[in-house]
């Protein structure tokens, strides 16, 4: 499971709309650093969870819907990423030979370890903390 480019848009569109503020998409996507088109895109999936609103209009724009205390990184990296497995041989629909064969996989077993290890991790990590975590920025300059 990687953080997509896609899911760190999103992270990025509710950091901008975390002040509950009505936003337009043309200024969350210069404020964030997100191709428009992708804040489009993105945004509607974010819709969709309940995360934001989306007002049309000429008035119109998006606002934060959700509790950033209450949305996980799990649950945005499931709206995001429908395969948000470390390995495709961890994705139930994906038949593995090798497996079949010999009745098992050690290398499986052991993603499936790691899988669940990220799962539950990022099932910890609510969305407010990602984005208002205080950072030691004099720690990345080195």
């Amino acid at each position: 499971m990687i953080i997509t480019r896609e899911t760190d848009y999103a992270v990025r569109i509710l950091r901008c709309l975390a002040d509950f503020q009505l936003k337009t998409i043309r200024e969350i996507s210069e404020d964030q650093i997100v191709p428009r088109q992708f804040a489009y895109k993105i945004s509607k999936k974010l819709e969709r969870a309940g995360f934001i609103e989306i007002i049309r209009g000429a008035t119109g724009g998006c606002r934060m819907k959700a509790d950033l205390h209450d949305v996980t990184l799990m649950d945005l990296i499931n709206v995001m990423d429908r395969d948000n497995m470390i390995s495709s041989c961890l994705n139930p629909s994906v038949h593995c030979p090798y497996r079949d064969k010999n009745h098992g996989c050690c290398v499986h077993d052991t993603l499936c370890q790691v899988q669940q290890h990220i799962i539950n991790l990022f099932t910890g990590l609510n969305m407010y903390d990602v984005i208002f975590k205080e950072c030691d920025y004099t720690e990345h300059k080195k």
